[in-house]
């Protein structure tokens, strides 16, 4: 288990602290006090440092820092481009499962065109993080804000969450499993890199998630990933892009 500290910005106060505090009670962690101590000076002896700002949250962990922030999804939006993952679903106001919730980019997108979403992240610091960005991030795109407010988020590992739901529980699910190779080609998650968990458990996660859709699975995928022959999704090949889409149609 990592060595994992809870702390404030340099410039703290008394609210700041506690809320440093309650934070590492919640996630049974040390808090420490930052006492004008760098980043890099907290790491050499911890694994990792999760500061508390006035207005965000990030995770330090070696030379990359993870916090909340749009990604590319607002510049999808606003280019408002053929989205693949909107295209494939077709249909409005459908209920979705994203079952690996990361940054939530692909939820919000699914939010903003209509969708209602549930989201699901196992790790619980990416959870927290996140989630406190969908509650409390203000773009000056406001139905952006209204997308991110209205996804429903959970503190679960998505196999664990599947095996508890009744069947043809949702309309859509949707997964985006990240490898290696997924990471070290997007600028965008090298700061998701040391929390990610590089395993998944396809066979038995496939196999819960035809019991649970109504209508479809979903994988986004590297395109050299051998998921979509292996696990028969038909795939949306996309020219000049790293990540393809693949469904499942449930008959």
């Amino acid at each position: 288990m990592k060595n994992i500290i809870v702390t404030t910005s340099v410039k703290t106060n008394s609210e700041l602290n506690e809320k440093a505090q309650q934070l590492a009670d919640d996630l049974r962690l040390k808090y420490k006090m930052r006492n004008k101590k760098t980043i890099k000076q907290l790491l050499s002896s911890s694994d990792g440092v999760l500061v508390v700002y006035k207005n965000k949250l990030s995770y330090f962990e070696n030379d990359s820092e993870f916090f909340f922030h749009l990604d590319t999804t607002a510049l999808k939006i606003k280019n408002s481009d053929n989205e693949p993952l909107v295209e494939i679903i077709k249909e409005e106001k459908q209920n979705i499962l994203d079952c690996t919730m990361g940054l939530a980019g692909d939820s919000i997108l699914l939010s903003y065109y209509g969708h209602n979403v549930t989201s699901l992240e196992k790790n619980n610091i990416v959870y927290l993080i996140t989630t406190n960005g969908l509650e409390n991030y203000i773009s000056s795109n406001e139905a952006i804000n209204n997308a991110m407010r209205k996804i429903k988020t959970h503190n679960i590992d998505c196999l664990d969450y599947l095996k508890q739901c009744p069947n043809d529980n949702y309309d859509i699910i949707y997964f985006d499993p990240m490898f290696s190779h997924n990471i070290s080609e997007s600028n965008n998650l090298e700061g998701i890199l040391p929390l990610a968990d590089s395993t998944f458990p396809y066979e038995e996660f496939i196999k819960e998630a035809k019991r649970i859709a109504r209508k479809k699975i979903i994988v986004k995928a590297h395109f050299k990933d051998t998921v979509f022959e292996k696990y028969n999704f038909t795939r949306i090949t996309r020219k000049n892009t790293k990540f393809h889409y693949g469904y499942i149609n449930i008959k």
